[in-house]
């Protein structure tokens, strides 16, 4: 059946009662992302390594999207974007510790554009500073994910809370604007007004993320085999509660690609400051760096990336590296499988899983103690993909 028949026949029978106008330009789109994972994480003591079947639910989403044509070379348009799980496994998506929005936990949006001018946008939607790192990631969504490394250093821990925002975020309560697309060139700004799902508020002497505000921005030049972009992002933190002397966290990456048609080379660098670290009551930096490869033979396309994240400063023996291989196989041009490997190997005072990021399931990494040294997490897994 025609999407947009099915999109009609869906909002119908919410809105039975109402008449719609101009209802006939809400498509539905999504993927479906479901793997077969042999993962060796942390058992429930947390002090050994098991290995353990699971079957992933990897940010399979739906999408519901329209616009509108305003006239004059401007559109109104919207994005629904729901993440599912299926059988008790999936992605939850969370911001500073905060639920899910259920319906609306992903690009949730509405906005105006311009072909002179660009686009401006309210909502929830991904940090223009994410999406730098996810252009460049050849195992998205997958075992083996960047995010594992650059989304936050894993002992950031800001009291109370349990994390930090992170660097790949979605926020809520966002504004962005967008430039017209100049030959490749592409501009980005992005504010969030608070970190959680209520109210924006000042700082107190009570813990609360919606005093936190923060904003990001990007620039970008795309335009046939080549990818370039590099983008900012800062955390007002200082807001999150008077009297602990939190500091603005904040950090710049640079990102990049180039298709030379059989053969594709991607890379990455992240630096972060101002990181709350508990342990010690100080603030760190951080460097991420990493390099990707694939290889194309037709419908099948082998890849491979290598990611390393340094010592948190001040501390020893915090940094990994990540391993991660694979192939892919075309079947159609929505339908792919695939098969990768994946393993980081911790010093012995870091925790970095192989598994986060958009992979549904994740075991966990044993964190190291006096009794528990640093393990070093790897997983097989097989998946199908289909677009629709």
């Amino acid at each position: 059946m025609n999407k947009k028949l099915i999109a009609l026949a869906i909002a119908g029978a919410f809105v039975a009662p109402v008449a719609m106008a101009d209802a006939s330009n809400v498509t539905i789109t999504g993927q479906m992302h479901f793997s077969l994972d042999s993962l060796n994480g942390k058992n429930a003591a947390g002090t050994d390594l098991t290995r353990k079947a699971n079957i992933s639910s990897n940010a399979s989403n739906i999408i519901f999207k329209g616009t509108e044509d305003l006239g004059n070379g401007m559109n109104a348009y919207f994005n629904i974007q729901t993440y599912f799980s299926a059988g008790g496994t999936g992605n939850s998506d969370t911001t500073f510790g905060a639920a899910g929005d259920g319906v609306g936990q992903g690009n949730t949006y509405v906005g105006l554009s311009g072909k002179s001018w660009g686009a401006v946008q309210l909502g929830k939607m991904e940090s223009p500073f994410k999406i730098l790192s996810r252009k460049v990631d050849l195992f998205n969504n997958q075992i083996g994910d960047t995010r594992n490394f650059t989304a936050r250093a894993s002992t950031n821990t800001v009291p109370a809370t349990g994390g930090t925002p992170g660097w790949d975020t979605r926020p809520n309560n966002t504004i962005a604007y967008m430039t017209p697309n100049f030959n490749g060139f592409v501009g980005t700004l992005a504010y969030f007004t608070n970190a959680s799902t209520g109210a924006a508020i000042d700082a107190s002497a009570t813990a609360n993320a919606n005093a936190v505000s923060g904003y990001a921005g990007s620039a970008t030049y795309e335009n046939g085999p080549i990818f370039a972009g590099a983008g900012y992002e800062r955390h007002n933190l200082s807001k999150y509660q008077t009297g602990i002397g939190l500091n603005d966290e904040h950090a710049w990456r640079v990102s990049g690609g180039y298709n030379f048609g059989t053969f594709k080379l991607t890379a990455l660098y992240h630096r972060e400051g101002g990181v709350y670290q508990s342990a010690t009551n100080t603030d760190a930096s951080r460097n991420v760096y990493g390099l990707g490869g694939a290889f194309n033979m037709g419908s099948n396309t082998l890849k491979a990336q290598y990611y390393h994240t340094g010592n948190v400063s001040g501390t020893s023996d915090t940094g990994a590296n990540l391993w991660a291989l694979g192939v892919d196989h075309a079947m159609s041009k929505r339908t792919s499988v695939y098969a990768a490997y994946a393993r980081t190997d911790n010093k012995n005072s870091a925790a970095y899983s192989a598994f986060g990021g958009g992979h549904g399931d994740n075991p966990g990494t044993t964190t190291p103690s006096a009794t528990v040294g640093a393990k070093d997490p790897s997983g097989f897994s097989v998946g199908v993909i289909h677009n629709f």
